[in-house]
């Protein structure tokens, strides 16, 4: 497991939300002009598990492929690599966004 964490720079869960991952996959649907809705619909997938996985907040390589498959675009493209500082970082701005709501 431990490995898993390092490859993908998770660690533990709650995982932080990831606006630039959701950004990318918005435009892909925009492109098709579909919705969350539809795709989540089209793959057979609830609509909550597809929007935690596009927005960085459930991790599923699974549910990633078959997004990027039917969008026709790479993993690259949609889901970015976080390395471990970029997502501590990430926790960091929501931590901080908790205390200032």
């Amino acid at each position: 497991m431990s490995f898993l964490r390092e490859l993908t720079g998770l660690g533990s869960r709650p995982y932080p939300l990831d606006r630039e991952r959701r950004r990318r996959v918005l435009i892909a649907l925009a492109e098709r002009d579909m919705t969350i809705s539809s795709l989540a619909q089209e793959l057979s997938i609830p609509r909550a598990i597809i929007s935690q996985v596009i927005s960085g907040r459930r991790f599923s390589p699974k549910t990633e492929q078959r997004i990027t498959n039917f969008l026709d675009k790479s993993a690259d493209e949609l889901f970015p690599f976080r390395t471990p500082e970029e997502i501590g970082k990430m926790r960091q701005e929501e931590a901080q966004k908790r205390k200032s709501a």
